[in-house]
């Protein structure tokens, strides 16, 4: 028993590195395939390895640019913004999305956001969450820190600037609750489930009813809210907030799910 225990902990680490081994070359044959215009072979390439479930934000990134050669724009959108999802301070990933934005046929115009809104909504779309919250817990630590060094110091008989340490831990704990803010808002976000229109035209309808009046059309490439779904055939979905409807879930590619 002892023996075979000692065999499957030499053995199972090396299939888990050949299996790794064997991915990355796959990935890079998707890579060599997109690179000689191959992209629907790049594409299938890109698409076993996610349906294998070893994703990143590098397959879903060169899964979209393989769509978009297609001229599959939702395609493109949908796993560009599965891509940022998962790694939203990309800059590439950006400036593919606002190319492919400007393609859409359903353009919405938004009041202008004085700037330091604007600024906020971009700081919190590409915060990285892992990051914010290893940077709140180093504020906590160091608001610890300065708070607790004031009160020792003046317990061993010191006189610590009382100024410096109002000043410094205000500070810090103002930080910390901005940090906190933002951090919040932008999981608040990120939780809700998204999709795009993959379809060229789709009917967003009153009810989950093949007959039920039309409210609006969306085309491919729109992104969507999802609220709610009734047994992955239909979702109901907001475009904006100001627009909702059923759609069936056959036109939808999703995001985060």
């Amino acid at each position: 028993m002892k023996r075979l225990i000692l065999i499957l902990i030499i053995i199972l680490p090396l299939l888990a590195l050949s299996a790794e081994t064997e991915r990355e070359e796959h990935f890079k044959d998707g890579v060599s395939a997109y690179a000689n215009e191959k992209f629907k072979k790049a594409a299938e390439i890109f698409q076993e390895l996610a349906a294998e479930g070893s994703v990143s934000w590098e397959l879903y990134y060169n899964l979209g640019n393989s769509y978009y050669r297609q001229g599959k724009l939702g395609n493109a959108i949908q796993y560009w913004e599965k891509a940022k999802f998962l790694s939203p301070a990309q800059e590439d990933i950006t400036y593919n999305l606002s190319i492919a934005r400007r393609q859409l046929a359903d353009k919405v115009v938004l009041p202008e956001m004085i700037p330091a809104l604007r600024r906020y909504n971009t700081l919190k779309d590409r915060l990285p969450l892992n990051h914010a919250i290893r940077a709140i817990g180093l504020l906590l630590f160091l608001f610890i820190l300065v708070q607790g060094s004031c009160r020792l110091y003046k317990k061993l008989g010191g006189r610590p600037r009382k100024g410096f340490c109002i000043a410094s831990g205000s500070i810090l704990l103002l930080l910390v609750l901005l940090s906190g803010y933002i951090t919040v808002d932008a999981a608040r976000d990120r939780n809700e489930n998204h999709a795009v229109i993959l379809a060229g035209q789709a009917k967003i309808i009153s009810e989950p009813d093949n007959d039920a009046p039309v409210l609006f059309i969306l085309h491919e490439g729109s992104k969507v809210r999802i609220n709610k779904m009734i047994e992955d055939a239909w979702a109901n979905i907001s475009y904006f907030d100001d627009k909702e409807g059923w759609i069936k879930t056959k036109h939808l590619g999703m995001i985060e799910k």
